[in-house]
């Protein structure tokens, strides 16, 4: 991006001096009037009824859902809106169609790129709900810039083929990071639009993205590990402790604890400035960073 340019106000009216003299009419001119800003779009204010999370609705536009988080919702030209889909993924090889069960929804590696995992949990949907696996091509990714311990998150424009037809997708995609239980979440913000109509209704989409708001309590417990410690050594091998031994690792899981706890409301508060409210990298906390 170019620097900034500088004013320098006394040399500016000396350089222009001459042409005011020979060019009354140029310097009485007035400068052009700057294009005018595209009106705002109107959003009705909803409130899930568990007041788990809250969004802007357009007019014309229907909520479906709300509940744990996630709210639904449908356009009046055939679009779709998804907010705050979690999905929990097994650190394992990638399995279409099957789930390891336990709340966790797919296998999926964790080393596997951000892309390749939107791509994943996409076809895992449509597999899980019996529709044919729809082709998925990503034509624009931007990392939204957050700290290792915080997870990995990305906006996505893509192009999506399936049961419904060709349709144009926007997305805000995390991963967190690995429990010590083996599994981690994955959070998506998801909009779907016919390709006729999509261009019309990105503008929308992304109101609503942005209107959308988690309670920090809520979203604490929303990107919060899903196994919150690995197994003790008791439970692993079943064997009797000594007193000091239970006490150490009683103590040893309240550390561990503690320090997930602390991590956990740093991951809340950094994916609420970054990811939803979008503050720019020099406004966050060196936390966020």
């Amino acid at each position: 991006m170019p620097k900034a340019a500088r004013s320098y106000p006394s040399l500016l009216a000396v350089a222009m001096a001459p042409l005011c003299f020979t060019s009354m009419i140029a310097c009485q001119a007035k400068p052009a009037a700057p294009p005018a800003a595209a009106p705002a779009i109107q959003l009705q204010p909803y409130t899930a009824p568990d007041q788990s999370a809250s969004a802007g609705v357009p007019a014309g536009w229907k909520v479906t859902s709300g509940q744990q988080t996630v709210i639904t919702l449908t356009g009046p030209q055939g679009e779709t809106v998804q907010l705050g889909v979690v999905d929990v993924a097994k650190n394992a090889a990638f399995q279409l169609g099957k789930t390891p069960g336990a709340g966790v929804q797919l296998s999926m590696p964790y080393s596997t790129s951000l892309d390749q995992k939107l791509t994943m949990m996409i076809q895992q949907a449509s597999a899980l709900t019996g529709k044919p696996v729809p082709q998925i091509k990503i034509t624009s990714s931007t990392p939204i810039p957050l700290p290792a311990t915080v997870g990995q998150c990305g906006r996505y424009v893509a192009s999506i083929t399936g049961s419904a037809g060709a349709m144009d997708l926007l997305a805000v995609f995390c991963s967190m990071p690995v429990d010590p239980g083996g599994t981690y979440k994955n959070v998506m913000l998801l909009a779907q639009a016919p390709v006729a109509t999509a261009a019309q209704s990105a503008p929308t989409a992304r109101a609503i993205f942005a209107s959308y708001r988690i309670p920090t309590a809520m979203l604490q417990q929303k990107l919060a590990p899903f196994q919150s410690a690995a197994p003790t050594a008791a439970a692993k091998g079943g064997q009797q402790l000594t007193n000091a031994q239970a006490n150490a690792e009683t103590a040893e899981i309240l550390r561990e604890t503690a320090q997930m706890q602390a991590v956990t409301t740093n991951s809340a508060n950094c994916f609420d400035l970054s990811v939803l409210r979008s503050t720019p990298t020099r406004l966050l906390p060196p936390s966020c960073r």
